[in-house]
């Protein structure tokens, strides 16, 4: 007589977010005010933060000259992974609430407090620069071919096919672009405050993200906006722009998170 296992059961448990406040459409406006108040309290610490960023901006742009045709593709892959050097400004931020002198050496430390959850997003980011570098670099190469000086890239790009070459390569820029900004826009600074691991933190800023567009919208807007100028000026402007934006940022985690 055949024998009957019965399959033991598996009890699922859903992933429990944390709770989300709602927001007005134009709060974005009020955590860039906040990111002055953080600004003002360590002025010296944030224009040091701004001023490697703006130099590993101008070097890349340095050394992607001998490549103009691909200049474009080291900027957007460089910018993508931006959150991730912001992290340090999030603690910077995080001492200021908690009435703590803060230090560079300080806010750094926290790499190694959550070097788990930092190396697993580290990944995460590495992959999908990576995968942006291959598919806009595959793109250029196939338009527009060994072009070697920046003048000729220029009439290339700026011919009928050009133009349209060009707003298909943002076009898929923009997708990339959308993607990291759900996954980081708030994971990060919550990882940092020590309330999530980095799963929960990934799944809630998507959520957060996709609950309020309008909000969101708001936000992206202004770091684009912010971001473009920062690039006009030869990445010199990110020297107070990228402090700014990341003070912003958590100032923007609180108002969703904090339930204090």
């Amino acid at each position: 007589m055949a024998t009957v296992h019965q399959v033991p059961k598996i009890d699922y448990v859903p992933m429990q977010l944390p709770p989300r406040k709602r927001l007005m459409p134009g709060a974005a406006f009020g955590w860039l005010g906040e990111a002055w108040h953080y600004f003002r309290a360590m002025p010296l610490g944030s224009l040091a933060y701004g001023l490697v960023f703006a130099l590993v901006g101008a070097g890349i742009t340095w050394l992607g000259m001998s490549k103009p045709q691909f200049i474009f593709t080291f900027w957007s892959g460089f910018l993508l992974v931006g959150p991730f050097f912001a992290v340090g400004l999030y603690r910077m931020a995080q001492q200021v609430d908690q009435g703590k002198p803060p230090t560079l050496s300080r806010c750094w430390r926290v790499m190694g407090e959550q070097r788990t959850m930092v190396g697993i997003f580290s990944v995460v980011l590495a992959l999908i620069m990576i995968a942006w570098i291959r598919v806009s670099t595959l793109a250029v190469a196939l338009y527009v071919g060994n072009v070697a000086t920046p003048s000729a890239v220029i009439e290339v790009l700026t011919s009928a096919e050009g133009l349209g070459f060009v707003g298909t390569l943002f076009g898929i820029g923009a997708l990339f672009a959308v993607g990291m900004f759900m996954i980081t826009a708030w994971s990060l600074p919550m990882v940092i405050d020590g309330k999530a691991d980095m799963a929960v933190a990934i799944a809630s800023s998507v959520k957060a993200v996709t609950e309020q567009p309008l909000a969101m919208l708001v936000w992206g807007g202004l770091v684009s906006l912010l971001t473009l100028v920062g690039m006009l000026t030869f990445f010199a402007a990110f020297v107070v722009i990228f402090p700014v934006l990341g003070y912003a940022t958590w100032a923007g985690y609180k108002a969703l998170f904090d339930q204090h």
